[in-house]
């Protein structure tokens, strides 16, 4: 009895240890870590058309809502309740992404202008100003994306506002895959950099031809 009885509690033991050593054990990292990208393919057709031989843009400040100040990503789960991954996270903060890529975007789109990020130096000499204000950017269930925001285009040097819009975008998923999220997030991005771009073209083209008339001015004949 007392045999059997030292071979239950070994035996006890020995499951207890094997529990212990499984439960500490390490486990496999599952993360998966996502970047958003710069539109991909041809330029727009604003993007074909002429621009300034040198076009400077200061770009921010650019801000998004706390609620996406997480590494994990954000999915909307209802309309008054988020969800963060378990797994899927961003490989560098939200913020820093969306604004490198709308600086990609944006330079693309304007014939490979010159962004400068916010804050630069006040001897900076910028054409335009662009500040962004995002209220959402985020996933459904689904893995459809919606991104609002509100955005100024500003003259470079008297700093009036010029320009004023507010963008209501949204993109569909492949699927409900993170990855295919993700690259609707990134598409997201690129179609307000194209509506940025398209608002910049205009004042341009405004600029240029109060420019042409001043020049007529100056050369008319005096009666």
């Amino acid at each position: 009895m007392r045999s059997a009885g030292r071979q239950l509690a070994l035996g006890l033991c020995a499951a207890l240890i094997a529990g212990c050593a499984s439960i500490l054990a390490p486990r496999p990292d599952r993360s998966k870590f996502f970047l958003l990208t710069p539109a991909a393919g041809a330029p727009s057709v604003a993007a074909t058309a002429p621009a300034p031989a040198v076009l400077t843009i200061g770009l921010g400040p650019v801000r998004l809502p706390d609620y996406l100040d997480h590494d994990e990503i954000v999915t909307r789960a209802a309309p008054n309740r988020v969800e963060l991954s378990g797994n899927d996270r961003w490989a560098e903060p939200l913020e820093a992404s969306f604004r490198r890529v709308l600086a990609t975007d944006l330079s693309t789109q304007l014939g490979h202008a010159q962004i400068v990020p916010f804050p630069w130096y006040r001897t900076t000499r910028l054409d335009y100003k662009i500040e962004v204000d995002v209220d959402r950017f985020d996933r459904n269930p689904s893995g459809d994306v919606q991104l609002i925001a509100r955005w100024t285009v500003r003259d470079g040097a008297s700093n009036q506002i010029l320009f004023a819009r507010d963008s209501n975008i949204g993109e569909s998923a492949l699927s409900p895959a993170m990855a295919d999220s993700v690259g609707a997030m990134s598409a997201a991005v690129g179609e307000l950099g194209n509506q940025i771009a398209s608002a910049t073209r205009q004042l341009l083209q405004q600029r240029a031809a109060a420019g042409s008339v001043h020049s007529r001015e100056r050369t008319a004949p005096v009666a």
